[in-house]
């Protein structure tokens, strides 16, 4: 009778231990059907892998008698209840990431100034007179949205920053509204003008909601890129053209000063300085460069590479040589006159957040100059991607997710993305991974819309037509 009851409560606790696990299981495979990235075949191996090991589990821990073989079930359960745990916790949380980044709409941000002489006695938008001229700077972002924001004032037009700023200086009753990142480029990249003889008297933010392009094809190109950390250079730029069907994919550098045709403005123009302009400027521009259509846009915010680094715990860059920065360590301005800089040693070091946007940043001091630039870019990426990818911040993971919160935003559907990622999970071994590297000569012309001088790179004609020939076949297949 006794043996009995213990036979029963046995029983009882088995089975109760047993729910448990398929209850555990049954989220994970849940979460890891959410976020959807994994193969179905993939996917059906994980629910019969999880059948059955629940079954071999139930069996020790119900049937058998023998004490081995049930020590041997209750290891089996918790080791399964802690990685399908694991499993589930992970998933989830990356999934609520991507939920966060992959929305509805991508929302782009400018802040403008409304600037006039230190001179002028108006300190404050609301003493303004509604009759009061000012000037707009015609090509800052979304300037018309500003406009309508600060509903102050009449407006007049103008392409000439340099001129308005030059009226400012004789008339202290002129005013500008204007890019904040259009401004700080303009006063901090040129000795012409002293910011001491300027001052702002609104400062403001302008959001623009623009929709994702929720097509989801077999082959496709996206643009990368990356403004500096005042949101003005566009010092980053990297188009990825894949087909899931041919299993290719063909990445194509272009150097930020690569001077070419921008449509939007009927004038040319480098990649760098239409950083303060909307992505969509340089993507059009890169497509008529190309003569291809380039399907997705993402826009890689610098500041939060700074708490990446920072919060993965440094990040190991390799140099070849040693050299000392031409930008002192900072991520807030373009003067570099007082500030500590920073001397690289040849060899691996790790380096903090603000030390990796300082190499980011070198060009000057470096033996290939901008292209040694796009290379050191490529390894701290790379660098990146392997520390976040460590056990100590895989097992950080909620910290570290969240410092890549803000690291970008894109008019990317997540489904693209689920797509590449199980065609690529499925096959692999199949996929043929090449890269271009866009070059040309150097050289001197006019930037930021033809108001101020900066070096350039002049196209290489050959190169760009062999990049458009290689794009256009990834695309067609071929």
């Amino acid at each position: 009778m006794l043996k009995t009851h213990k036979n029963i409560i046995k029983k009882i606790i088995g089975f109760s231990i047993l729910l448990f696990t398929i209850i555990i299981a049954v989220i994970a495979i849940v979460n890891v059907k959410k976020i959807d990235i994994l193969p179905d075949k993939y996917f059906y191996l994980l629910i019969i892998g999880e059948i059955v090991f629940s079954v071999i589990s139930g069996v020790l821990l119900i049937k058998t008698k023998k004490i081995i073989w049930l020590i041997l079930g209750i290891i089996l359960i918790i080791f399964m209840n802690i990685g399908n745990i694991l499993l589930a916790s992970y998933v989830h949380k990356t999934n609520k990431f991507i939920n966060k980044t992959f929305k509805e709409y991508m929302v782009i941000s400018t802040d403008y100034v409304l600037v006039t002489s230190s001179r002028n006695n108006i300190n404050n938008i609301d003493d303004l007179d509604n009759n009061q001229n000012i000037y707009y700077y015609k090509y800052s972002r979304y300037v018309d949205l500003a406009i309508k924001q600060l509903n102050k004032g009449k407006y007049i037009s103008t392409d000439s920053v340099s001129h308005i700023l030059s009226s400012i200086d004789q008339d202290p009753n002129n005013y500008l509204l204007i890019s904040k990142a259009d401004y700080d480029y303009i006063i901090e990249s040129t000795i012409l003008y002293n910011r001491d003889n300027y001052k702002v008297i609104k400062e403001f933010t302008v959001e623009y909601k623009e929709e994702v392009n929720n097509e989801v094809k077999d082959s496709y190109t996206i643009y990368l890129n990356g403004t500096d950390f005042t949101g003005v250079m566009r010092d980053f730029n990297l188009l990825i053209t894949i087909n899931t069907k041919t299993k290719k994919i063909l990445t194509t550098s272009i150097l930020r000063g690569y001077y070419i045709d921008v449509p939007a403005y009927n004038t040319k123009d480098t990649l760098m300085c239409l950083g303060a302009y909307d992505s969509n400027v340089s993507k059009e521009a890169l497509e008529k460069l190309l003569n291809t259509k380039i399907d997705y846009v993402v826009n890689v915010n610098t500041n939060s590479l700074v708490d990446i680094v920072d919060t993965i715990g440094k990040v190991e860059f390799c140099s070849d040589y040693s050299f000392t920065t031409t930008h002192i360590l900072t991520t807030n301005t373009y003067n570099d006159k007082n500030g500590t800089k920073l001397y690289v040693e040849k060899g691996c070091r790790e380096y903090s957040g603000v030390e990796a946007l300082a190499i980011a940043r070198e060009r000057l001091n470096l033996k290939n100059n901008e292209r040694g630039r796009l290379e050191n870019c490529q390894k701290l990426i790379s660098g990146i991607i392997k520390k976040t990818m460590t056990t100590t911040n895989l097992l950080n993971f909620d910290e570290v997710l969240n410092s890549y919160t803000g690291l970008y935003t894109t008019d990317m559907n997540r489904n693209v993305l689920t797509k590449l990622v199980k065609s690529y999970i499925s096959d692999y071994n199949n996929y043929e991974i090449t890269s271009i590297n866009l070059d040309g000569s150097d050289g001197k012309a006019l930037g930021h819309l033809g108001t101020v001088e900066v070096g350039v790179t002049f196209p290489d004609e050959n190169m760009v037509k062999e990049a458009s020939e290689k794009i256009n076949k990834v695309i067609e297949g071929k």
